[in-house]
């Protein structure tokens, strides 16, 4: 199914429902918050949209290179073995 969709297909997909949410958000959300992010409309969104995305990217180019091995790890010959 995802063969077929492109970068910018799924980018439009992304901020259509982003926008919708939005929409959605100011049609029918009551702010009764405590804080003043509370009261504006969209910001649950947009700090839920850059958090998921500030944990991609933290996984992808922190983590990954911590636990990932290399390809071969299993396949070598260790030198304990021989």
């Amino acid at each position: 199914m995802f063969d077929k969709l492109t970068k910018k297909t799924i980018y439009i997909i992304i901020g259509v429902a982003v926008a919708l949410s939005l929409v959605v958000e100011i049609l029918f959300a009551h702010p009764h918050g405590h804080a003043i992010w509370d009261t504006v409309p969209g910001a649950d969104i947009v700090i839920a949209f850059v958090g998921c995305w500030a944990l991609i990217l933290f996984s992808k180019k922190i983590l990954a290179p911590l636990v990932q091995r290399e390809e071969d790890y299993y396949d070598k010959e260790d030198d304990d073995n021989e």
